[in-house]
């Protein structure tokens, strides 16, 4: 799947899940399966997954997305799962993540801050270290980021 069909399905199933106070997180493929993740405030259950399923694939079937797919799969992105837009970094205010940030130029390396996250923006992302020192990163930057789980 390529990134522009992954990006038309989550522009269009959007505002259906929205309406229902369901975030779509992401869109994942894994050889025949076609996996939509999504996050509900107050938890996820079974049958949310299930009524989501039963809304979205026959839209998904219309738009020819399930084409080459022989399963559609709803699940929760898990405690573990990468932060990719500025709701994941709201949703996650005071924890603290790791982030690797893409370089601008073609010959620089990419690097990793870690922090905690203290405030969100549509395109920025700040993080407080250790010694206090508040870092803001543009979200369109970011290659990959998770929260460092303390267990």
């Amino acid at each position: 799947m390529t990134k522009t069909e992954q990006n038309a399905i989550i522009e269009m199933l959007t505002p259906i899940l929205d309406s229902d106070d369901i975030e779509l997180v992401d869109v994942e493929t894994h050889r025949q399966t076609l996996r939509l993740l999504i996050y509900k405030p107050d938890g996820l259950s079974v049958k949310d997954c299930q009524a989501v399923n039963h809304i979205v694939q026959p839209i998904l079937e219309v738009h020819d997305f399930l084409t080459g797919y022989t399963q559609l799969e709803i699940a929760s992105p898990g405690v573990d799962r990468p932060l990719r837009t500025a709701r994941d970094f709201q949703r996650n205010c005071g924890r603290t993540v790791r982030i690797e940030v893409a370089s601008k130029s073609e010959n620089a390396q990419e690097h990793y801050v870690q922090g905690i996250v203290v405030e969100v923006h549509p395109e920025k992302v700040f993080l407080e270290q250790t010694d206090g020192t508040r870092i803001p990163i543009e979200i369109s930057q970011i290659h990959t980021a998770h929260i460092r789980l303390q267990w």
